[in-house]
Order: structure tokens, then C-alpha cells, then sequence
């Protein structure tokens, strides 16, 4: 089986996963979040996410972070 069957859930089942080790993430961001960098699978209407992509999602929202706001002129 692979492992996107295996261990791939949907931004639901990720936010309560994320919840129960108190952080607190709502669907609609990851949902957000996964499609702004491509991290993700479709089936049909069905988002499906593997741990991977959970991380580059987690490591990318970290990155933004750090990054210097830019002013405007």
C-alpha cells in the first residue's frame, strides 16, 4: 500500500491529531496553507495530506516567520 493510503488524512483529521498535542490549527488553514505551496493530494473533492507534507507545510509557516517584513514606499 502506499503511503499516501497509508498515512495520508485529510486536513480535518489533521487538525484534531494537532489538537490533542495542544496546538491548535483550524482545517481551513492547513486547507489554505496546502494549497498556497502545492503540498497536498486531491481525489476527487477529497484533500488528503501525508505527514511529509504536513511537515514542509509546518517548516514553510516558520520560514515566513522569520522572513523581515517589507515596508512600504
Amino acid at each position: 500500500m502506499s503511503d499516501l493510503l497509508a498515512q495520508g488524512q485529510t486536513p480535518e483529521a489533521w487538525s484534531e491529531q494537532l489538537g490533542a498535542h495542544g496546538v491548535h490549527v483550524s482545517p481551513r488553514l492547513i486547507r489554505t496553507k496546502a494549497r498556497e505551496t502545492g503540498q497536498f493530494h486531491k481525489l476527487g473533492r477529497l484533500m488528503l495530506l501525508t505527514p511529509a507534507q504536513m511537515e514542509r507545510l509546518i517548516e514553510s509557516a516558520s520560514d515566513e516567520d522569520e522572513t523581515p517584513a517589507r515596508s512600504l514606499r
